[in-house]
């Protein structure tokens, strides 16, 4: 899993520099797009607990889901810096084969779609829920 963070790392470093032009800190908007992600996938997995566990208090903690983005976006912006690790992601993307770079984009893509899909489903789910159970 980590390997494939590096990965949507590198590509979303690339993807800033070749787009919006952007060659001061496209470290920001790789590390941005990796927390992205990362806090997606979490709040997808404590609200699906949630949902099958206490479907009574659902959205009882939707309320420090931003805090917590945001102190995982801090977090993960100094770890990219400290020491500028994102040259040493970068450097990983550059020694790996292309065969294991076509299987990181299908694992990639694979993986952010069915993260944006869960994440729309899962709230299309709680919503119903807390309409029909006032």
């Amino acid at each position: 899993m980590k390997g494939l963070y590096k990965y949507i790392f590198a590509k979303s470093y690339f993807f800033c520099i070749s787009t919006f032009k952007e060659k001061e800190f496209p470290q920001y908007f790789a590390a941005s797009f990796v927390t992205l992600a990362i806090v997606t996938n979490i709040i997808i997995l404590l609200e699906l607990i949630e949902y099958l566990l206490l479907p009574v208090r659902i959205n009882i903690y939707e309320e420090f889901h931003k805090y917590f983005a945001l102190i995982l976006w801090v977090f993960v912006i100094f770890y990219v810096n400290y020491k500028k690790r994102y040259l040493m992601f970068l450097e990983h993307y550059g020694n790996i084969t292309d065969k294991q770079k076509k299987k990181l984009k299908i694992y990639s893509i694979i993986y952010l779609l069915v993260l944006f899909i869960s994440f729309f489903l899962l709230g299309a789910l709680l919503r119903d829920y807390n309409i029909n159970h006032p």
